[in-house]
Formats: C-alpha cells, structure tokens, sequence
C-alpha cells in the first residue's frame, strides 16, 4: 500500500483517473479541476516514484506502463479504504455511545429528567447513563474536572469556564399540608407565612435563598425544622410540623408519608430564582447535544408547568 506523505490523496485520485481514462482532458472534466493540474499530479506522481509511468501522445493521450497500470490499483485501493475510515469516523460521531454523565443540584430533578432520558436511551443501546447529586458547588467542580458531561443546577456563584443554558425561573411557594388553615388560600405573602413554624430544605442554595426572601421582607421566621432533602421537608410539612418555602414541585400530592399536601403561590411577585444546564466551554458531545436540545424543548412546552408554581394559580 502506498502511503508516500509527499503525495496529497488528490494526486493519487488524479493519477488513477488518468490511467483509467487513458487521458488527462478526460480525467479533469470528471474531477472537475484545471487540465494542468491533473498534469501537475501526473508529474508529481511520477518523480516520487522516480519513473516515467505514461506515456503521452497528442493523438492518443496517455499510454500506461504495466508500473502505472499497478500502481494506479493501488492507488484506488487506498482512496477506497480511506474513505471507508472516513464513514466510520462519521458514524461513530453520529452514534450515540459511551456514557452520558448528569450531575444535578435541582432537588426535584426526578420529577423530569427521566422522561427526557429514556427515550435517547432506548434508541440508543449503546449509551450508558450516570446520575450524580450534587449541591451547586460541586456540580460544577466535576463539570470542570472533566468528571461530568452536563448539569443542571441554580447558575448561582458561576465559575468561569461554563457555558450555561437558562431553563426555568422558578417562583417561590409555600408548601402545607392539605388540612392545615392555609391550605385554600390562592396566595399568601411572606408576612402572613411569618405566624407559622417553618419546615426549611436545608441546602446552600435553598437556604440562603429562602433566608434572602424572608430578610428582604422584614421577617423573621419562626424556624422548627431543618432538613436537607426536599421529601423529608415535605414528609414533615405533610405530618403537620410547619410549613415551608420551596421552588419546586414533583408531579404528586402526595408526600414519602402518604400525607396529601398543597402548594400555594406566594404574592406580590418575590425574586425568582433560575435553574440553569451547563456544560463545559466549547462544542459539546453529539449526545450531549441531542440531550441539552431535550432538555430545552421540554422547558419550552407547557408540560414544564407540572414542576413550577405560578404566582397567582
């Protein structure tokens, strides 16, 4: 096989269409290319090898030597080959393989990144899956450690080197068990949630975030509980400890305990805050991609609803 750096794939192509043709004219009308460059990769050919292999005559174009007739087969034998690298490099781009790591710090996430990833992965039985929980800081050190492919998180204290994408900006609720006196109220306002025991998520951003909201209004709020997963904070609301200030919602009423709970949005219009993906900075994995364009899709629909509280519902 011929692999000589010093002659480009578009010389030996130009050369096995001469030997085909029997002709340059012919062989640069196929290629689409100047006469004389065809000629050029004749000569070119020929010095690498360091032997004259056509010869030319006016009235009947170009005459192979058996040398060239030999040479010009493996030339197409190496253009061929080539090109079959060439469609599996494409395919394996295309592909969807490996594994698609997810790091989140959206305590509800479960609520709907599953629908989102089955399908690509049950077209796709090649790819893997790996979740990861993380808080907001840690989402993105793994991101930047090369140890994730995308998360998802609240876009607070970002770190250089992300590119991130907005999905949703959430609006703060009050959360109480179905039975409790709040319970048919369409809104409340962080005064009112005041006079009543707080369950609080207990999560850096969660926490400073609520605490931001109740500073901003004056209020001082009568904390009962702390725990640092959104079901144990709903289990508990659900029991009838307090109430608590959340941001997001899974698609059930119904709390870890079986307690029927309700959300009730919180007025007049407080600081929302913003769940951002993100990925590192660049043009990511095909898959990446493919799930990222989900991802967005589905936060563009109205389905996106199911997981948000509006502020006057």
């Amino acid at each position: 096989m011929i692999t000589n750096p010093n002659l480009s794939l578009k010389a030996l192509r130009a050369f096995a269409f001469v030997v085909e043709n029997r002709s340059i004219s012919a062989a640069a009308r196929k290629m689409n290319i100047a006469t004389s460059a065809v000629a050029a990769s004749v000569n070119q050919v020929e010095a690498e090898v360091g032997a004259k292999l056509l010869v030319r005559s006016r009235a009947h174009g170009v005459s192979p030597t058996e040398q060239a007739i030999a040479l010009a087969t493996q030339f197409r034998n190496l253009l061929e080959e080539y090109s079959q690298i060439l469609d599996q490099g494409r395919s394996w781009a295309s592909e969807l393989s490996g594994t698609l790591r997810i790091g989140y710090y959206a305590p509800i996430a479960p609520a709907f990144l599953p629908e989102l990833l089955v399908p690509i992965m049950q077209s796709s039985p090649k790819l893997q899956l790996s979740m990861s929980e993380h808080n907001n800081d840690s989402a993105q050190a793994a991101l930047l450690a090369g140890e994730l492919d995308l998360i998802i998180f609240t876009g607070r204290d970002l770190k250089p080197g992300i590119d991130t994408t907005t999905l949703m900006e959430l609006q703060p609720y009050v959360l109480v068990a179905a039975g409790h006196p709040l319970a048919k109220r369409d809104r409340l306002t962080l005064q009112e949630v005041g006079h009543y025991p707080i369950v609080q998520l207990d999560l850096p951003v969660a926490r400073s975030y609520v605490n931001e909201l109740f500073h901003d209004a004056g209020v001082v709020p009568n904390v009962v509980a702390n725990a640092n997963s959104t079901e144990m904070v709903r289990s508990l609301v659900g029991a009838g400890l307090g109430i608590a200030i959340l941001s997001m919602r899974p698609r059930t009423t119904y709390s870890y305990g079986g307690n029927i709970l309700s959300t009730i949005p919180l007025s007049p219009s407080l600081t929302q805050i913003t769940l951002h993906a993100g990925k590192i900075s660049g043009r990511p994995r095909h898959v990446v991609g493919i799930f990222l364009n989900a991802l967005k899709h589905w936060c563009a629909s109205p389905d996106v609803q199911n997981v948000k509280v509006g502020q006057y519902e």
